[in-house]
């Protein structure tokens, strides 16, 4: 077959790829996807027809009046027709699913003489469906491989069209029965699938593309190298048909394009910090601990592409890392993690503020009340959750939500901000957590306004369910206001404070695989951390420290554009990892967060500086 395309100088190509990382033609889904060779794998038709791909290939023998299914005649077997792995299936499948569009490439092994009147005659039960000029149906039959000449196209019916890999010597009406123009990748390059294409070569090939599209046809490659990186690759040049032999794996990775990409609408503005008492060795009056849960390295660096390379937490000079694993487990949990860092000891997943055998631990927020600074737990998730739990509650279980909202009323924290009402409304001896505080001379608050203005030293916030909704689902500055209501309640203590704050939902995006999430949630907690700098630098005395208590999601980055503030992400897991989580510090003994040290360390620094 000819290999030839329209003849375009290098400059005019370089002038027309303006390809940026999601410059993309189209919205992309499975239905874009086609199963190469679909016969081979070891159930034809069924898992590219389930997985919702819209284009599915077989190649096919003239055998004794029958279309055979095979790739070369050494495999055909009697019971491989067409009609067995293909049509039967196919009448059943439309009949039952109206919705349904595909495209049936059929490829022609050998002679095309005695090829195509089989494919006239086997395709009958489907002339229904057929998609064509005047008809429009739902199935498109397109012959590919070895066709018949242009001249002789025009004779086979009209829901016939060919696949060619040229495009010159048609007559207009000859080029009606085009129905897809496929070119050998090869054609324009010899490309691994690793890395992405240099300027030159995205030119040339986007100048095959642009051609195909000028004429008013779909364009597919074959001969692609089969993986993540190439499928990006396809989609970034506007490619409309993407082949794999992979179909579980290029199914998801499309069906889970709408929640793997995102690009933030506009950047939000960093602090630029002072550095004056940064890496000091003075006196530290005031503690903010800042957790974002589930929050590794990908995350924030995520956000910080979205943000368009700004990020509060990227301004702070000292890191460490902090390894996470539980007493019992390789992947800690939130409960064993926040335990960890909370109270200075390993335990086991699920537990919270004890050790293994169950035994109470004192934490941070004890420590920091018996050297008379005031306390804070706030976080954007129920107050009974694992982390802001591990400032106050001991419990081998931490889904004892009731039990653990009971042990709110020994503790020594003063001011409470999360949700769960319920748990603490329910009574636990015949007394709710919610009375027993009001006797201790807490004032409860349901409402958001009404806990910034409230100022009553004693508070025990519980705001609806939501007060504390997502951020992309509209919860607006609950955790940044918060922050800076506590630190004007706080800043004239004498003896300072100790402020945990919590980016609950950091970890909710990554279980929930939805990049989004992340990365709006990230946004949130690092606009805190930008004032947690600004008032260390307006107090002197203050220590920042910003941490996770373990990754989530096993997030990957695939794409990005810092310029446009746009990332792809994949996620390997639903669930924690065990891959450690950086520690940020900012203000005086910042330089002690430094190197690599088990998360029960957060803990004995802090400690160590409250005494």
């Amino acid at each position: 077959m000819k290999k030839s395309t329209t003849i375009i100088t290098l400059a005019a190509l370089l002038a027309n790829a303006g390809l940026t990382a999601n410059a993309q033609v189209k919205n992309y889904t499975v239905a874009d996807a086609h199963s190469h060779n679909d016969y081979k794998n070891n159930i034809p038709f069924f898992r590219a027809y389930e997985k919702g791909f819209g284009s599915i290939e077989a190649d096919c023998y003239a055998v004794n009046g029958q279309l055979m299914v095979a790739h070369d005649k050494k495999e055909i077997d009697a019971k491989r027709s067409l009609k067995a792995l293909y049509i039967d299936p196919l009448v059943e499948k439309l009949k039952r699913d109206p919705q349904r569009h595909l495209r049936l490439l059929i490829e022609i092994k050998e002679d095309y003489k005695a090829v195509l009147p089989l494919v006239i005659k086997e395709l009958k039960p489907l002339e229904q469906y057929f998609a064509y000029d005047g008809h429009p149906g739902r199935l498109s039959i397109v012959m590919t491989g070895a066709v018949p000449p242009g001249a002789e196209m025009t004779n086979y019916p009209a829901w016939i069209s060919f696949d060619v890999d040229h495009m010159d010597g048609f007559t207009p009406e000859q080029w009606k029965k085009i129905g897809l123009v496929s070119f050998p990748f090869g054609k324009y390059m010899h490309w691994n699938g690793k890395g992405v294409l240099n300027n030159e070569e995205i030119a040339r090939v986007k100048a095959g593309i642009d051609s195909v599209h000028n004429a008013g046809k779909k364009i597919r490659f074959w001969e692609t190298p089969d993986t993540k990186s190439s499928w990006l690759a396809l989609i970034r040049l506007g490619v409309d048909v993407i082949g794999t032999d992979k179909i579980e794996e290029l199914g998801d990775f499309l069906n889970k394009k709408p929640t793997s990409e995102y690009t933030a609408p506009q950047p939000y503005v960093i602090y630029k910090p002072t550095y004056k008492a940064d890496g000091t060795v003075k006196k530290v009056k005031n503690i903010i601990l800042c957790i974002g849960d589930g929050m590794g390295l990908s995350q924030i660096y995520s956000t910080y592409t979205a943000n368009r390379g700004q990020l509060n937490i990227f301004q702070m000079l000292n890191i460490g890392f902090s390894i996470t694993n539980s007493a019992d487990a390789y992947i800690t949990d939130s409960a064993a993690g926040a335990t960890a860092f909370a109270s200075g000891q390993k335990t086991n997943d699920r537990a919270i503020g004890v050790d293994p055998t169950g035994k109470p631990l004192k934490s941070l927020a004890d420590y920091s009340a018996e050297a008379g600074k005031k306390v804070a737990d706030i976080a954007v998730c129920e107050l009974t959750d694992a982390t802001p739990a591990a400032f106050y509650a001991h419990d081998l279980e931490r889904s004892h939500s009731v039990a653990i909202a009971s042990q709110i009323t020994s503790s020594p924290v003063d001011i409470f901000l999360g949700s769960a009402y319920k748990d603490f409304t329910q009574p636990v001896n015949g007394e709710t957590a919610v009375d027993k505080m009001k006797k201790r001379g807490y004032t409860v608050v349901r409402n958001f306004d009404e806990f910034l203005n409230s100022s009553a030293p004693k508070i025990l916030g519980l705001m609806d369910d939501s007060v504390t909704r997502p951020k992309m689902a509209g919860r607006g500055n609950y955790l940044p206001l918060a922050f800076n209501k506590v630190t004007q309640v706080f800043k004239n203590a004498p003896k300072g404070f100790f402020m945990m704050i919590e980016g609950s939902q950091i970890d909710h995006g990554g279980h929930a695989n939805n990049l989004k999430q992340v990365i709006t949630e990230n946004s949130d907690f690092d606009r805190v951390v930008g004032d947690a700098l600004k008032f260390a630098d307006e107090d002197g005395e203050t220590l920042v420290i910003v941490t996770a208590d373990h990754e989530t999601g096993g997030l990957t980055l695939l794409d990005g554009s810092i310029n446009n503030g746009y990332v792809w992400g994949d996620f390997s897991t639903n669930d924690h990892t065990g891959t450690p989580v950086p520690v940020f510090s900012y203000g005086p003994h910042s330089l002690d967060f430094r190197g690599v040290y088990s998360n029960t360390e957060i803990f004995n620094k802090i400690k160590a500086l409250l005494q």
